[in-house]
């Protein structure tokens, strides 16, 4: 997102994309559209470039098609901006992988009568919606529409299910769940959208930054990768190294971006890739030019170990880890390898230094 230079436009326009790129850097994207859109209803419409930052703001709150829409604009001003271009590949491959992930879902369906009664909301001045079940206990903080609940509420079913089956384990408690709209007040640690957020503390936060109601895609793959991680915790009792409860999650998650796969690329070509002993380190306190690359790094790993030895080793694995075995000796063990064995864990000879700033 560029500083604004708009040359001639009128003071008034060229505040609203000024106060545009500020609010998007605080991560308040909802805020940033509507300066945008302001802005261009005052003058600078011809301006390539702030439809392609406009069209980066709808991608962040998970509005593929509208920022689409505003790169096609873009280009028929600049039919060659390598910017638009390449944000546009993006945005293309993003909306491609959400979309396969609910494809074959109804979220048409009305929620059944006995739903509706269950549902408790509450008219407080922070309105919440809350639902009981067997398996969770989910709590929207934002206001949603009891389709979007009943909707929210098929998914974590559908995730308690399919990552339990693969993963051979279920809570044996109620899962607490919570989601909030925070109009981009919380940042993704997850290589996910920046919009929108989750952490597992015992219980799953999920948070979301949109005008209306959450896209549904991307709180689905943000749930999986939560709960992921808290079937690791209870499987390898918190002695799961960084880089496969990262990788584990992300992968199970959703697929990787074209995009992801041609940076993982480029930085084994350049044998750039991060060493074992950096993505044994929480991810968060890497510099954040190398976040992204152990989140995607992690992520080949584990996909090369689930195709390569199916979610049966998988699950052995992690109960050698949760026995107290090393890591080193329990990979050993259960596929008979090393370490170094495994594509993106061997150590390059020329590596970035990860403290570094």
């Amino acid at each position: 997102m560029k500083a604004v230079n708009l040359g001639n436009t009128n003071s008034l326009a060229l505040s609203h994309f000024q106060q545009a790129t500020l609010s998007y850097g605080q991560a308040c994207y909802v805020e940033a559209i509507q300066h945008y859109l302001a802005g261009l209803k005052l003058g600078a419409a011809q301006h390539h470039y702030i439809y392609a930052d406009l069209a980066k703001a709808y991608e962040m709150v998970g509005e593929w098609d509208t920022a689409l829409t505003c790169l096609d604009i873009a280009l028929r001003l600049c039919p060659d901006s390598p910017t638009a271009l390449r944000r546009k590949a993006r945005i293309l491959d993003e909306k491609a992988c959400y979309n396969t992930l609910i494809a074959f879902d109804d979220f048409k369906e009305p929620p059944p009568f006995r739903f509706l009664e269950q549902l408790k909301v509450s008219p407080a001045k922070f309105p919440k919606q809350v639902v009981n079940s067997e398996f969770f206990d989910l709590t929207c903080h934002s206001e949603m529409n009891s389709q979007t609940v009943w909707n929210i509420c098929r998914l974590i079913y559908r995730t308690y299910s399919e990552v339990g089956k693969m993963l051979g384990d279920y809570p044996a408690s109620p899962v607490s769940i919570s989601i909030t709209n925070t109009n981009g007040r919380a940042t993704s640690q997850h290589s996910m959208p920046r919009w929108a957020s989750g952490c597992y503390d015992g219980g799953i936060r999920l948070a979301y930054c949109a005008a209306g109601e959450p896209v549904l895609s991307i709180l689905y793959a943000l749930l999986r990768h939560e709960w992921v991680h808290l079937l690791i915790h209870h499987l390898a009792h918190g002695r799961c190294p960084v880089w496969l409860n990262e990788g584990l999650a992300q992968s199970i998650a959703r697929p990787m971006f074209q995009s992801e796969r041609r940076d993982l690329q480029q930085a084994a070509q350049m044998k750039c890739l991060l060493p074992f002993a950096v993505l044994n380190k929480p991810f968060s306190q890497l510099p954040k030019k190398y976040r992204k690359l152990a989140y995607i790094q992690s992520t080949a790993v584990a996909e090369f170990l689930i195709q390569q030895f199916g979610f049966p080793k998988i699950r052995k694995l992690l109960h050698q880890l949760g026995n107290g075995t090393p890591i080193e000796v329990a990979i050993e063990q259960v596929f008979g390898c090393s370490l170094t064995e495994i594509p993106f864990l061997q150590e390059t000879e020329q590596m970035p230094n990860p403290n570094a700033t």
